[in-house]
């Protein structure tokens, strides 16, 4: 997939969280199309043709690029690509108490809390 393709699919995952009950049966494919189809219907309710015709290039990269074992593909790879950086913010973490720094400390164990966060967001993502 090209970058265009996986940005715009990218900002579609994240705007799907703000969506409404619709799309929430729906997995994969069926529900980032749903979602598309929504946020459409509310920028054209709202007169936003900007907002509009940004989904409408979105939904057609959908219906032309989107399968739903690529997105698992995707979704799998995020996942993987958090683990790592959760397992290296831990390396982090553990060479600053090895310093005995508390401050540093502090903001490693926030930065590790912020990793494992964006990772169970990765995992959640992929049962949709």
């Amino acid at each position: 997939m090209n970058k265009i393709v996986t940005l715009s699919l990218t900002l579609l995952v994240c705007a799907a969280a703000s969506t409404g009950a619709s799309a929430q049966a729906l997995t994969g494919c069926a529900a980032k199309k749903a979602d598309v189809q929504n946020q459409l219907e509310q920028a054209q309710k709202h007169g936003n043709h900007a907002q509009e015709a940004k989904l409408k290039i979105a939904q057609k990269q959908l219906n032309a690029n989107c399968t739903d074992e690529g997105l698992r593909r995707e979704r799998e790879a995020d996942v993987k690509k958090k683990e790592q950086q959760v397992a290296k913010r831990r390396i982090d973490l553990e060479k600053a108490q090895a310093k005995g720094k508390s401050d540093k400390v502090a903001k490693q164990e926030k930065k590790l809390q912020d990793a494992e966060a964006e990772l169970k967001q990765a995992q959640d993502q992929l049962s949709k």
